[in-house]
């Protein structure tokens, strides 16, 4: 009986050093989470708002567009401060980033296509093809600097890579249907490159 008399102290020591030691242990965890910011994913608006004022480090502007579901992604990528992001970037980084995308990019937009009926796959395809339309006059209106620039990228070998990357990827993911379906803007991806490098 006194044996266990004499331990009941030390006993109770050890209970309030344990004690002690889970309410520092929970009190840090409550301060961590008290005291640092939630981290959550820009919405499409503030993305663009970043990219045109210029405050966005490549590395997280690729990690916050490979976050973007399909529709967010052509938002921020079609808007004028996500073009004019990306023609601020050097040569090298531009590869960068649309190698770093690309996988993603097509991967989503044929998920897209593949839950559309046959007539939203035919106003997809409309759409697109009214894109590249676009895109070829944008670059027509380029100032003789920079449609050298565009020139020199598209020439480059690493822009050849990532270009073989897009094509291998394409094949990959889509079946031969949907790539009949969708030749066209194949072909018109072709030859919006090939207008560029005549430029």
């Amino acid at each position: 009986m006194g044996a266990v008399t004499e331990s009941s102290p030390a006993l109770r020591r050890w209970a309030r050093a344990l004690l002690l030691a889970v309410l520092v242990a929970a009190g840090c965890v409550l301060a961590v989470k008290l005291l640092t910011p939630r981290v959550r994913d820009l919405e499409p608006e503030e993305l663009k708002a970043r990219m045109g004022d210029g405050s966005l480090e490549l590395e997280k502007a690729i990690e916050l567009v490979n976050k973007l579901d399909a529709g967010a992604r052509r938002e921020v990528m079609q808007s004028p401060q996500a073009q004019s992001y990306f023609q601020s970037l050097p040569p090298a980084q531009r590869i960068q980033f649309v190698r770093r995308t690309l996988d993603r990019g097509i991967q989503e937009q044929l998920d897209r296509y593949k839950k559309m009926n046959k007539e939203e796959r035919k106003a997809f395809v409309v759409e697109v093809q009214e894109r590249q339309r676009e895109a070829r006059e944008r670059m027509s209106r380029l100032t003789p600097e920079e449609k050298k620039e565009l020139r020199d990228t598209l020439n480059s070998s690493d822009f050849t890579a990532v270009v073989e990357k897009a094509v291998k990827t394409y094949l990959r993911v889509s079946s031969s249907e949907e790539r009949a379906e969708l030749a066209p803007l194949f072909d018109g991806a072709l030859e919006n490159l090939d207008y560029a490098k005549g430029l």
